[in-house]
């Protein structure tokens, strides 16, 4: 069930054009890459780089770049782009809010892109230490404040987030749910075997201890040979899943973790659990893993954080677990192959209601209101 993509420029806009430049903190250098080619990072493509090629605007990615009184795009031919609209996303530099308001006084309309709740993170994360401004002076979440609140418009992904920063942020806040590309998913087809493969994605690097909270349900699980376990996502620059869920090396698979556009093609576990710590940085998470999970057909176990509660009380279908008792009963249940199957390809029709396309319509019409707000 493919849904068509969308063919038409929003409503009475239709005859409305403008050059659109994206520059994200998870666009990276080509310099870093062996082949030359720039690659997306995680939450840039869910939030604007899956869109960039959908919608009806001529648009540019690349390296935001100042040259006299306004922004430009540094494509990947290393060439300057003049743009109407810049979307950036987590760009924290201390020299951003000057540019930001001279850029606005020229006539360019400046938005932000924000995904998660910085200021709630947990020291274990890796970003903690990034963006701090003790340890990086130069570039951090106190300068991000203000890079939010010289903009034209902030979009977020989620109503805790746009609650917490309207704070300082007085320009419009649009909230842009997650979506995912359903059709890159190929659903997964469950075995019969009543010990199915458990697992989780994602890098371990930005954690903050929340696969620790199911330590002390996995690990019994996988030694009495109830369930194996998957891990995709895995970098050797990063803490070892088997490692933190006190597990031997040989009883883990582990899948590498790969670029945005391969990612749905680690998504192969029979069963999905998204643990999260209750932290103010999680709060603000997204459904986006547990979307992932239905686009690929996979019965999922999650922490009963806010968007996960509110996507089940949607759908009617998911799982949440509160305590260790509730995640070894979720998984006994779903060593079923039957209730994998039915689970799974009900969440996988479900998940259209969250697709691309819809999230590439929705975003292009922000675009559109911002511009013609201004």
């Amino acid at each position: 069930m493919q849904k068509a993509p969308i063919t038409t420029v929003c409503h009475d806009h239709q005859t409305t054009t403008f050059r659109v430049g994206i520059a994200s903190g998870d666009w990276m250098s080509p310099i870093q890459m062996p082949d030359g080619i720039p690659r997306w990072g995680g939450s840039g493509w869910a939030r604007l780089g899956q869109y960039a090629h959908r919608i009806d605007l001529p648009t540019t990615v690349g390296v935001l770049t100042w040259k006299q009184d306004h922004f430009y795009i540094r494509d990947s031919n290393n060439e300057l782009v003049d743009v109407d609209v810049i979307v950036i996303q987590r760009l924290m530099h201390e020299d951003l809010v000057d540019k930001i308001r001279k850029a606005r006084a020229y006539g360019q309309i400046v938005i932000n892109d924000l995904d998660d709740w910085y200021w709630g993170l947990d020291t274990s994360n890796v970003a903690f230490a990034s963006s701090h401004p003790k340890t990086n002076p130069k570039e951090n979440r106190n300068h991000y404040k203000g890079v939010l609140g010289a903009s034209d418009a902030v979009f977020v992904s989620t109503e805790y987030i746009r609650d917490r920063i309207s704070v300082w942020v007085r320009c419009p806040i649009i909230v842009l749910p997650n979506t995912i590309d359903v059709a890159a998913f190929t659903p997964v087809e469950p075995s019969d075997s009543r010990t199915p493969r458990v697992g989780w994605v994602g890098s371990t690097s930005h954690r903050s201890g929340d696969l620790e909270t199911v330590r002390g349900v996995i690990k019994p699980m996988v030694d009495e040979g109830a369930i194996t376990f998957q891990h995709s996502g895995d970098h050797p620059s990063a803490r070892a899943v088997y490692d933190i869920l006190g597990l031997r090396e040989d009883q883990v698979l582990r899948i590498p973790l790969v670029e945005p556009s391969m990612y749905p093609s680690s998504l192969t576990m029979e069963v999905g659990i998204a643990p999260l710590r209750d932290t103010p940085f999680n709060h603000a998470k997204s459904d986006i893993k547990v979307l992932e999970y239905s686009a690929a057909g996979i019965p999922w176990i999650g922490a009963p954080m806010t968007s996960y509660k509110a996507l089940i009380e949607l759908w009617g279908v998911g799982r949440l677990a509160k305590n260790g008792q509730q995640w070894r009963r979720h998984l006994m249940e779903l060593q079923d192959p039957e209730t994998r199957r039915v689970e799974g390809a009900l969440l996988r029709e479900k998940a259209w209601a969250r697709d691309v396309y819809l999230g590439a319509h929705a975003f292009q019409q922000s675009l559109f209101d911002v511009f013609n707000a201004r």
